[in-house]
């Protein structure tokens, strides 16, 4: 097999850097031909990926990180049409626990490549300005992105916890905005919490924030949460990590393959920032090849 393996070594307070070794001690002993990016910076290691891209073919691309490389990555893995193999080592690990990956031993998952075919996946594409930023899991409007946002600033609090602190801390001053959306065509404008468009099941270490969401049904699924006051959303807010709020009657679904989104917010995707709304998002003309449990 021939792989490029990309490490961020910082993803889950230094687990990345940790699984890191054990994948270089998996292989040091075996005839696989290994090109390891363990760069100090994103920049710095999408640079050596790009390089390495271009003067070999690799066979696999295997991520050891959590879903913010998984993003970052997704350029790269389309263009060079690359099969993804994640070693789960980041905080939330949604991703791979939409492809079944989390949890499972390191050798198992390595031993994919030799004993499965990749799956083919969906991906989104959000336009925003002037530019187009692909994604795998979730995109997150209004009061999600003001809990990612605070969230990702956490400088000691780590996993899954983070997440749920801060929903604690920005639940009692959040208000409903005003969205406009255009799914496929059809216009709707309410006031409303938050807005998702999936095209996984999960954000935030383990939400089933949109557990029917399938990633290769050519279609993202929509998640509207009606205005409702902080109590009360805070009390929905455990059933999300059964995927029991989608009986809930302030939570609403729909489906398409192009939205559009408007309102006085930002919009982040797979847990990164992306920009302030409007965007558009719609289902990407390339796929993503994908091992999978």
């Amino acid at each position: 097999m021939k792989a490029l393996v990309v490490i961020n070594p910082r993803a889950g307070g230094g687990k990345g850097s940790v699984m890191g070794a054990k994948v270089r001690a998996h292989f040091a002993d075996r005839e696989d031909s290994i090109t390891y990016v363990e760069a100090q910076s994103l920049a710095e290691s999408l640079s050596e990926i790009t390089q390495a891209c271009a003067t070999s073919h690799f066979e696999v691309l295997i991520c050891i990180g959590g879903d913010g490389l998984i993003h970052d990555l997704l350029p790269a893995l389309i263009e060079n049409d690359l099969p993804l193999l994640v070693i789960p080592s980041g905080t939330g690990n949604d991703f791979a626990r939409t492809l079944g990956l989390y949890g499972k031993k390191l050798a198992l998952i390595l031993a994919q490549p030799a004993l499965s075919k990749p799956s083919k996946i969906n991906v989104g594409m959000i336009k925003h300005a002037d530019r187009e930023t692909p994604f795998v899991q979730i995109l997150s409007t209004g009061f999600d992105s003001v809990v990612n946002e605070r969230a990702n600033n956490f400088k000691i609090v780590r996993g899954k916890i983070k997440y749920i602190i801060a929903v604690l801390q920005k639940v009692w001053r959040f208000r409903a905005l005003e969205f406009a959306l255009d799914i496929d065509g059809v216009m709707r404008k309410q006031r409303a919490m938050l807005v998702c468009v999936a095209n996984g099941q999960s954000y935030g270490g383990g939400m089933k924030i949109v557990p029917h969401a399938k990633d290769d049904d050519g279609l993202l699924d929509v998640m509207i949460v009606d205005r409702v006051n902080p109590f009360r959303l805070l009390m929905v807010f455990p059933r999300v990590f059964f995927g029991t709020h989608v009986t809930h009657p302030k939570v609403h679904f729909f489906s398409g393959s192009h939205i559009k989104i408007v309102g006085d917010t930002q919009a982040y995707a797979d847990g990164e920032r992306i920009s302030v709304l409007p965007v558009e998002v719609r289902i990407s003309g390339h796929s993503l090849s994908v091992y999978r449990l």
